[in-house]
């Protein structure tokens, strides 16, 4: 059974994108199932792997998409993506130096990107890459003026 579904509210308006953002949660869903267990640090380790090497590919094809479409926000989404890798990076360092995995920690973590930033900051590109210009202009005004 997997904790969280995929769903069109979800899609940025890119097929690669998209399915990045699937990675994403298959990552939460193999998680899922791990959080408490004993014995299960191989698995949780091959998820920080998928984690690390995802979010590098993924990353930078945004970033080149949002450039792509116009977005004018992009320099300041690239930040938000500097401090996500950085964390991961951390995350894995801690990992390959043996401390202890807790797959709780990096459920939340995932779980938060998730909510926050797919949901939350990549919404805000989306308009830009569809062609929709009248809702484009509406996010980006609504967000100067500090109500996103």
């Amino acid at each position: 059974m997997k904790f969280i579904e995929w769903s069109q509210s979800m899609s940025v308006g890119s097929a690669t994108l998209d399915g990045h953002h699937q990675m994403l949660l298959e990552c939460l869903n193999r998680l899922h199932p791990l959080i408490g267990a004993e014995g299960k640090d191989a698995e949780i380790h091959q998820v920080i792997d998928t984690l690390e090497d995802f979010i590098l590919i993924h990353f930078s094809e945004e970033e080149q998409t949002m450039i792509q479409a116009g977005y004018p926000d992009w320099q300041a989404h690239k930040g938000l993506h500097d401090k996500l890798y950085d964390a991961v990076f951390n995350l894995k360092c801690d990992v390959d130096n043996g401390r202890p995995i807790d797959a709780g920690r990096l459920f939340e973590f995932i779980y938060d990107w998730l909510v926050k930033h797919i949901l939350g900051e990549d919404a805000k590109y989306a308009p830009y890459l569809k062609g929709d210009h009248e809702a484009a202009a509406a996010v980006w005004t609504h967000d100067q003026r500090g109500e996103g």
